[in-house]
């Protein structure tokens, strides 16, 4: 063997045993031990619902699979909870962020700022400007954010919910503490949540959500990489650029639509007590505690009909007196839709078991009699 042959032979050696080191960087950073947080559950819980302003910019997977049909007017819903959503967020308070979809055609981008809700619509090339209160809307990209999805299940656990400490993980750089929530009881079809936080600031970097006798996570979304550094203002502020559309959308009456298509709900139903509901909106109404708890609203009647039709050909007609209701069932969320001869098609919709809804939505068909 030459010196130089030796000599080529032991660079191309360092070279690729670099290149392995390299490689397999991620994976040891990842199996670094990460040291425990000293925090009782307790206090993680209360750190994470005291987070909300806590600054952050990041970029965010989240992963849902939960079997929904393709509703009317709800395609973007059943995308959003059946599939992989990808988003940058900037977030510098509650009236100040901005969360970017990533898309096969381009990016939609939200904008929450203190002249309302912007939303920029790359494939048209056009921002819209969302005039008016919101008291109900249907679910959007930005509510599956690790911080927004935590804050929402802490909030709706109710006090019965058994709260413990998981293992510390690494996540987007984050050392962060877990904890567990367990509902207590059988009407919720969750039957647990994980969430990881950052311990000093409470913000959270990871959640899961587990149905009863599913083994694996059925919604999972986590941070792949956060910053705590305060965006800019100009990140997060809606400014068009030369050449880009503008318009203005009203939203509409949700009261004036959703209210007077039958009777006023009852103070009580399928054997739950109804709880504060958005304001101005009577006829959309929230029962139950914790996490078993369900929305029940009277749809208007086109839509009413058509989502009706649609469930009956993918759910299960269940046997009921005095009307017609389907039964569609996920791992997580359930829904019925049941209708008085006659009367409103009344969407019934929750985390809880096909028995509590299927009680509630007797109990109407028998109140329109």
């Amino acid at each position: 063997m030459s010196v130089v042959g030796g000599r080529a032979r032991l660079r191309w050696g360092v070279v690729a045993a670099g290149t392995a080191l390299l490689c397999g960087l991620p994976a040891l950073i990842a199996a670094w031990p990460v040291p425990a947080s000293a925090l009782s559950a307790a206090q993680l819980r209360a750190r994470i619902l005291a987070s909300a302003d806590v600054p952050y910019q990041g970029y965010a997977e989240s992963d849902v699979n939960l079997g929904l049909p393709n509703l009317p007017d709800l395609s973007s819903v059943s995308t959003l909870l059946d599939g992989s959503t990808d988003q940058y967020a900037w977030y510098r308070s509650p009236d100040q962020w901005r969360a970017d979809v990533i898309t096969a055609a381009g990016e939609d981008d939200i904008y929450q700022t203190a002249q309302g809700t912007f939303l920029w619509d790359y494939t048209r090339n056009l921002f819209t400007q969302v005039l008016g209160a919101q008291p109900a809307r249907l679910p959007r990209p930005a509510d599956l954010l690790p911080p927004a999805l935590a804050r929402r299940l802490l909030g709706y656990a109710g006090q019965a919910t058994g709260v413990s400490r998981l293992p510390t993980q690494r996540v987007a750089g984050v050392d962060a503490a877990g904890l567990r929530l367990i509902p207590e009881g059988s009407a919720t079809t969750i039957s647990s949540v994980a969430i990881w936080a950052d311990p000093t600031t409470g913000l959270p970097v990871e959640v899961e959500i587990f149905g009863r006798g599913v083994s694996v996570p059925v919604l999972v979304t986590r941070f792949l990489d956060l910053s705590f550094s305060r965006p800019a203002l100009a990140t997060v502020t809606a400014n068009p650029g030369p050449g880009v559309g503008f318009s203005t959308t009203r939203l509409p009456d949700v009261a004036g639509v959703l209210n007077g298509f039958g009777p006023p709900l009852p103070d009580r139903l399928g054997g739950s007590d109804r709880v504060a509901n958005p304001g101005g909106l009577q006829d959309v109404a929230a029962y139950g505690t914790g996490f078993a708890r369900f929305a029940v609203l009277p749809l208007p009647h086109r839509a009413g009909t058509e989502a009706l039709t649609t469930a009956s050909s993918v759910g299960a007609a269940i046997p009921m007196r005095g009307g017609s209701a389907v039964l569609i069932r996920t791992p997580l969320l359930t829904m019925v839709l049941a209708s008085p001869p006659g009367g409103p098609v009344y969407l019934l919709t929750g985390a809880v078991t096909a028995g509590v809804l299927e009680s509630a939505a007797t109990a109407l068909l028998a109140d329109w009699r």
